[in-house]
């Protein structure tokens, strides 16, 4: 028995691969639709399908479709969703109302987490709407529950999305990326709600299966459905959702565009869509036609801390099939009578063995590695970190993101030298006693140290290395630290700097770092940090005591 599919956006980039796809099948007669009917009529003719011409905001041209063609399905792969007007879901009502199943490849963070305002209506209907059944977040979903699996806690869930510059792209996509760039949305952090900019915070990122990897590409923050619903529906702390261009110029431009988006109070880039997707198009002979993905997660399970990753490669230009696959598992369930009605976001909808299973018809190769975490502090100070005080302990086996917070006490710089290298090092200039508050961010082999001392902050970034031990940045300057524990307290003394990372400091300028960390007698974690110039000179001396929040 065929079913009758109805595949709107067919002649789109990823509504045409899908509609190629669908055409081979013998369990489903294909109608593929859009607006313009000679290009739809091309494209049946080649696919031998049918088509079909309407507007989807036509209310009435779409009822008049449904009721002659009463599909089994429509899968929606117009876009971009997040421009769907004050009335985003009409369509797929009109959808459901006919009886028929609603799929769409959304990836917008709004469209797919309202998505469920139709449950009632798909479950009176008896059938079944999936939003966002895409790369992000059904695919991310599927492969993030698997790595999440047997996990006690859940500090980091990273998703990743890295297309190759050769690859084919279209106008929805540019305008979607467009719409986000230096514009805030909202992002769980360290389990509290903040503000992120769109493609901001770039990382380098190079999937690996096997002995082939991709060469590191940039990737930026973008608001997608992982960033909305993964941290309820995985109870994660930390969710973070990237994307990125392999031409670093492309991707770097898109990074000062974030910066004058806000300055200059632009409303959005997107009626910058299709000139610079023209321009894209001119610099297509560059970069390869690899694409890749990443889910990355940290998590603990008993007292370890554990990495676990998930790396997908897809060659010879086949990345822009990725969104469309989630699409075919969920048909597949539909046709078997597997799926539950009701409206839902595309959320861990199918495993990752049925995910593979896709994926490997569009040549994808995939691998999981997962490791154990020892932070640094341990790692560097090897069985002596066991010497420490269960409070010191604690704080130097950080979660992806934990606070602490307190009280201390601050001193301050009297001479102009000392003035100075406070400011170089971003130091509090104004003493007294204070609320403290100590946010460490560890991923790896760095930890990112943000102190807030009643509203002054200054950063420090500290990293491991096997053979020089630990370093700490801040701003500019670079210190090594020679970490020993005595009498049950930890010492960071300093032994030599570096400036700009290449430079090195003279040791007669180089400061003095006093600093130690232990318990009080109730067994709280309390530091004493003094930073004075070789000739005395105080930098700033900080105390005080701080509790996990």
């Amino acid at each position: 028995m065929t079913r009758a599919v109805l595949l709107v956006g067919a002649t789109g980039l990823f509504g045409g691969h899908l509609a190629r796809q669908l055409a081979r099948r013998t369990d489903m007669s294909l109608i593929v639709a859009g607006r313009r009917l000679p290009t739809l009529t091309a494209l049946a003719q080649e696919l031998g399908a049918e088509a079909v011409a309407f507007d989807r905001t036509d209310a009435t041209g779409v009822q008049g479709v449904l009721t002659r063609l009463r599909p089994f399905a429509v899968i929606d792969c117009s876009g971009p969703f997040q421009n769907y007007g004050a009335a985003p879901y009409a369509f797929a009502k009109q959808v459901l109302r006919a009886g028929a199943h609603y799929l769409d490849i959304a990836d917008g963070a709004a469209f797919v987490a309202g998505i469920g305002a139709l449950d009632a209506l798909a479950k009176e209907q008896g059938v079944c709407a999936w939003s966002g059944a895409s790369t992000t977040p059904a695919l991310s979903s599927a492969i993030a529950a698997d790595l999440c699996a047997g996990l006690d806690e859940v500090d980091l869930i990273e998703t990743s999305i890295l297309p190759g510059n050769k690859t084919p792209r279209g106008l929805s996509v540019m305008r979607a990326i467009l719409g986000q760039i230096g514009r805030p949305f909202a992002q769980m952090r360290g389990g509290r709600l903040g503000a992120a900019m769109g493609w901001s915070d770039s990382q380098r990122i190079a999937p690996k299966v096997g002995a082939t990897a991709l060469k590191p590409r940039l990737a930026a923050l973008v608001n997608t459905p992982d960033a909305a619903l993964f941290p309820r529906h995985f109870n994660a702390a930390t969710v973070t959702a990237r994307a990125g261009l392999e031409l670093g110029l492309f991707h770097r431009s898109l990074g000062v565009l974030r910066y004058l988006v806000p300055a200059l109070r632009i409303p959005s880039l997107d009626p910058l869509s299709k000139p610079l997707l023209t321009l894209s198009n001119l610099f297509t002979g560059f970069g390869s036609d690899a694409g890749g993905m990443r889910v990355r997660v940290l998590g603990t399970r008993g007292a370890q801390r554990q990495e676990r990753v998930w790396d997908m490669i897809i060659p010879d230009g086949h990345g822009p099939k990725t969104p469309v696959q989630p699409v075919v598992i969920l048909l597949d369930q539909l046709l078997a009578g597997q799926a539950k009605p009701g409206a839902r976001p595309a959320l861990a909808a199918f495993t990752r063995a049925e995910a593979e299973a896709q994926l490997a018809t569009i040549h994808a190769v995939f691998e999981r590695r997962d490791r154990d975490l020892i932070p640094i502090f341990e790692q560097a100070l090897g069985p002596a970190f066991n010497d420490l005080p269960n409070a010191v302990q604690q704080l130097h086996r950080p979660a992806y993101v934990s606070r602490f917070k307190g009280t201390a006490e601050v001193r301050t710089a009297t001479t102009l030298l000392g003035k100075l290298a406070a400011l170089a090092g971003r130091f509090p200039l104004k003493g007294g006693q204070v609320v403290a508050e100590v946010e460490i961010a560890a991923d790896d082999q760095s930890e990112v140290w943000t102190r807030n001392m009643s509203g002054t902050r200054f950063c420090s970034t500290l990293r491991y290395t096997r053979g020089q031990g630990v370093t700490e940045q801040f701003g500019p300057l670079t210190f090594n630290l020679d970490l020993h524990v005595s009498d049950g307290a930890l010492h960071f003394p300093v032994t030599k700097g570096r400036a700009f990372g290449m430079f090195p400091i003279p040791h007669i300028i180089t400061p003095v770092s006093e600093t130690t960390e232990t318990v009080d007698a109730e067994g709280r974690f309390v530091f004493d940090v003094r930073l004075s110039l070789p000739s005395g000179g105080l930098i700033v001396h900080y105390k005080g005591m701080l509790e996990p929040q």
